[in-house]
C-alpha cells in the first residue's frame, strides 16, 4: 500500500456512540472509516467495500458470513471487550483458525489501537503481551525437544503466522488441503504443540524474525 493511500477501516460495533469515538480517533490518524455497522448490517455489501482492516466486536464476529471471514485482503482485528481476559485457549484458537489476526481489549488506549491496526495490516499476528505470555508459559509446559522442520513445513508455518488458512495455504503452495493439514499435524507433534495459537506463540518466542515478517529468505533452508 502506498503511503498516500488512506487505510480503509470498517467498524463492527453494537454501540454506535463508541463506534463514533473510534471513527474520530482513526480519522485523526489519516485513516478512512468506510462505516460503522451493527448486527443488522448487510455484511455481504460491506465486504464488497474491501476494507483493509475490520475492527469487530467479538459478540458480532460469529454472525459474520464466511465470505468476509475468509477474505484475506481484509485483516480482522477483534475488539474483545471486558470478556477479553476470560477468553479460553480454545476460544482464541478458534478465532485464529477463522482468520482473525489480532485481538485487542476495548480498554486499549488510542496509541495501542493504531499500533495494532498497522501491525495486522503489515502481516503480523497481534495479541497483547499478557495473553501471549500466558500461551507461552502454559502452552509449552509439556513441549518436547524441538526438531528440524522440512522446507515445506517452514513455509506452512510462515503462512500460518501471516494469517492464511489451510485452504489458502494449499492454493499458494499448489498442494491439496489435506496435505496441508498433514504437514500442520507433523509440525505440532515435532514442537509439542496442539494448535495454531500455540504455534504463533512459539514462533513469537523462538523465531521472532518469522513472526514480524522478516527472514523470509530463510524459509526454505
Amino acid at each position: 500500500m502506498k503511503p498516500s493511500t488512506p487505510i480503509k477501516i470498517a467498524i463492527y460495533c453494537p454501540n454506535h456512540l463508541y463506534g463514533e469515538g473510534l471513527k474520530k480517533i482513526l480519522e485523526e490518524e489519516g485513516m478512512e472509516v468506510i462505516g460503522i455497522f451493527n448486527e443488522g448490517a448487510d455484511y455481504g455489501e460491506v465486504g464488497k467495500m474491501n476494507p483493509d482492516v475490520a475492527l469487530i466486536d467479538w459478540n458480532i464476529f460469529p454472525h459474520l458470513p464466511e465470505s468476509l471471514k475468509g477474505e484475506k485482503k481484509t485483516r480482522i482485528l477483534i475488539l474483545g471487550g471486558r470478556y477479553h481476559a476470560g477468553f479460553s485457549d480454545r476460544k482464541l484458537s478458534s478465532l485464529i483458525f477463522q482468520g482473525v489476526v489480532g485481538i485487542l481489549p476495548w480498554a486499549a488506549d488510542s496509541p495501542l489501537l493504531i499500533k495494532a491496526i498497522k501491525a495486522v495490516l503489515s502481516g503480523e499476528l497481534w495479541l497483547d503481551r499478557k495473553t501471549m505470555g500466558r500461551m507461552v508459559s502454559q502452552g509449552f509446559k509439556n513441549q518436547g525437544e524441538k526438531k528440524t522442520l522440512t522446507k515445506t513445513e517452514k513455509e506452512i508455518v510462515s503462512l500460518i503466522c501471516d494469517g492464511f488458512r489451510n485452504k489458502e495455504i494449499a492454493q499458494k503452495l499448489d498442494i491439496a488441503e489435506r496435505t496441508v493439514k498433514s504437514h500442520c499435524n507433523r509440525v505440532y507433534r515435532k514442537l509439542g504443540l496442539s494448535d495454531r495459537l500455540q504455534l504463533a506463540a512459539h514462533v513469537y518466542k523462538e523465531w521472532p524474525e518469522w513472526f514480524i515478517g522478516k527472514g523470509k529468505s530463510d524459509r526454505g533452508e
